[in-house]
């Protein structure tokens, strides 16, 4: 594809964005700070500002673009939307990750660097500890009158080494002393801590200059998407790699959806970073989520937040009829489960929306919830699916599984087999091979292979389909089929976070296990991706897992004190959680709220109230 003069460059996909969008895409110059509200189009932006660089050779070869997401699925959309927008020719050249997989990427690669005693073995393992375990560590070694929540705020923000801390207590010195002893130099298990990962890759940075060097000679231009839920060590992992350098950075996100200040999140990033990067800002001020009335709900929350937010323009049409917001009362948890039940089914069943387009969310414990809601959504003939639960015998969540490189490669090719057309499939096959064996996507005769041994594969894949009805076995004996005509090691190489073992067999197994879930219950191979792929099922999540999402629907589970105890009106995070679970609605959102359960939340319904959010009798069985 040939290059274009930047004054040439015209928006792909959309018909039009809006002058600031514009803006910030041309602007190449200066490190930018974006405030893109819910529903500004954060992904679009980042990938029209992607083709922009790349098309105008702005970006030129073989020079990458580092985008860095919060979350592996927003991290896969971006990716997705960067493709569809430049195509492979140019999309082979944007690297997507969270920043999770970017550190721990770090590790992996350099972690040989890293000087005694803190060079990683090989065969670390993740750990998750959670509050219990933090507390249990300081009573286990004699500091019972320390604080777990600190303890793992030291972990998260700390530098390394040890020695060469001075803390105020000499304890914490001795404390992370022992922390990482236990945790990181223990003989028969060595665990890390993505906090303690961070730290990590900072260390190995400060003692190998030449690893900056190096990412900043491939990555001049830095996407930063979600960036107010960064962290103190994150943020710190970002000044070292590229403050002072010519890499120009792009941070986008929205202060009233910082949630993950009790995860370490910094209280104001934007302004730090503003400062530190001299940065320039832009304001995004459209909403193409949600229509006009949802839009007026969401800024009364908005202005609860920040008195000064601006009221975004809504783009989108309101295309159902009657209250689109609604506290749903009920007086206790059977009762509200069988409405809800009841009145999802209903909408399915009208045409109102399709199963995947209503999503269920809650504030914590979504498996608790499932056990609760999924028996009275089988009543109806729908399932439910809790995106958070790792497949019987995985040790991955399905909403993880389903953005692993492993499961997008193997899982198109299956959908070529199972479906009579996948157009999109097709297409991503061909641009990942090409990828994984290292085919120019403009060699004519390079593709033309690829593309009959492609369609060899297919056709093989069919006959296997005919012939097997789906099982536990057929699933596996199809995966490791495609794995191999694919090549597990050349796509291991492909993949830096697959070069350690564990990691790959983490996903592949979560991969097989995901997909031989999926054939309960199927008589073809047709069901069995749909199933895989989640449709048909009303999903359930957390507001956390909810963000970056979109859903037709919302209903929002649990808006009362027995779920919400420690809320006050003046802890901006609890409003700022109930803003994001507000905001993934493109036509309509419901609470639900159970007298059993606990009191009614005065404050929000006094502010909802005061839009014409009524409390009402929520839906019945019929």
């Amino acid at each position: 594809m040939p290059i274009i003069k930047p004054k040439h460059w015209t928006p792909k996909g959309v018909a039009s964005l809006e002058p600031a969008a514009l803006n910030a895409i041309r602007e190449n110059d200066n490190n930018l700070c974006v405030v893109a509200s819910a529903g500004a189009g954060k992904t679009e932006f980042l990938a029209q500002k992607a083709d922009y660089l790349l098309s105008t050779g702005i970006c030129r070869a073989p020079h990458r673009i580092l985008a860095i997401s919060f979350k592996s699925d927003a991290a896969k959309n971006l990716k997705d939307r960067v493709r569809q927008r430049c195509g492979p020719e140019f999309s082979g050249r944007f690297d997507s990750l969270t920043f999770d997989a970017f550190s721990k990427g770090l590790v992996d690669r350099f972690g040989a660097l890293i000087p005694a005693p803190y060079t990683p073995s090989p065969d670390y393992e993740i750990a998750f500890p959670g509050f219990r375990d933090w507390d249990d560590f300081l009573k286990r070694h004699g500091y019972p009158h320390l604080s777990g929540k600190k303890l793992e705020q030291a972990v998260a923000r700390c530098r390394l080494p040890i020695a060469t801390l001075n803390p105020k207590n000499p304890e914490w010195k001795d404390v992370l002393t022992r922390f990482w002893a236990e945790y990181y130099r223990d003989v028969n298990l060595t665990q890390l801590t993505f906090p303690m990962i961070n730290r990590l890759v900072n260390y190995v940075l400060s003692c190998d200059p030449r690893i900056v060097t190096g990412l900043q000679a491939t990555y001049p231009f830095v996407f930063l998407d979600e960036f107010q839920d960064t962290t103190f060590g994150q943020y710190d992992l970002l000044k070292r790699l590229f403050l002072n350098s010519d890499a120009r950075l792009t941070a986008v996100g929205d202060n009233k959806q910082r949630i993950m200040v009790w995860a370490g999140a910094m209280p104001n990033a934007f302004k730090t970073f503003t400062t530190d990067f001299d940065a320039m800002q832009e304001t995004l001020l459209s909403n193409w989520r949600s229509h006009p009335e949802l839009v007026e709900i969401q800024h009364a929350i908005a202005v609860s937040l920040e008195a000064t937010s601006a009221k975004p323009d809504a783009k989108r049409v309101k295309d159902v009829d009657g209250d689109v917001c609604a506290i749903w009362a009920y007086d206790d948890p059977v009762s509200e489960c069988e409405g809800l039940a009841s009145w999802i089914s209903a909408a399915i069943n009208s045409g109102e929306m399709t199963p995947e387009d209503c999503a269920v969310l809650v504030r914590f414990k979504p498996d608790v919830l499932e056990r609760e809601l999924g028996p009275a959504l089988a009543s109806h003939r729908v399932r439910l699916r809790n995106i958070a639960r790792s497949p019987d015998g995985a040790n991955i969540a399905i909403q993880d599984v389903l953005t692993e490189d492993v499961t997008q490669c193997t899982m198109a090719l299956m959908r070529l087999g199972a479906l009579q057309k996948a157009p999109d499939d097709w297409h991503a096959v061909i641009e990942k091979l090409s990828l994984i064996w290292g085919l120019a996507p403009d060699n004519e005769a390079e593709q033309e292979i690829l593309q009959n041994q492609v369609s060899s594969k297919i056709k093989d894949l069919r006959a296997f389909m005919a012939a097997n009805t789906p099982s536990n076995n057929s699933c596996a004996v199809l995966v490791q089929s495609i794995l191999e005509f694919v090549g597990e090691a050349e796509l291991r190489v492909t993949v830096p976070a697959y070069r350690r073992d564990k990691d790959y067999l983490r996903a592949r197994t979560g991969l097989t296990c995901l997909l031989k879930e999926s054939a309960e219950g199927g008589t073809d191979w047709a069901t069995v991706t749909r199933n895989f792929d989640g449709v048909g099922q009303v999903p359930l999540m957390s507001i956390h897992k909810s963000k970056g999402l979109e859903f037709h629907t919302v209903i929002f589970f649990g808006l009362d004190s027995g779920t919400w105890w420690s809320f006050k009106p003046q802890d901006s995070e609890e409003m700022r959680a109930f803003f994001v679970a507000f905001t993934r609605a493109m036509q309509r959102v419901y609470f639900t709220s159970c007298r059993r359960r606990g009191n009614r939340l005065s404050y929000v319904d006094d502010l909802m109230a005061e839009v014409g959010v009524e409390r009402v009798p929520g839906p019945t069985p019929d």
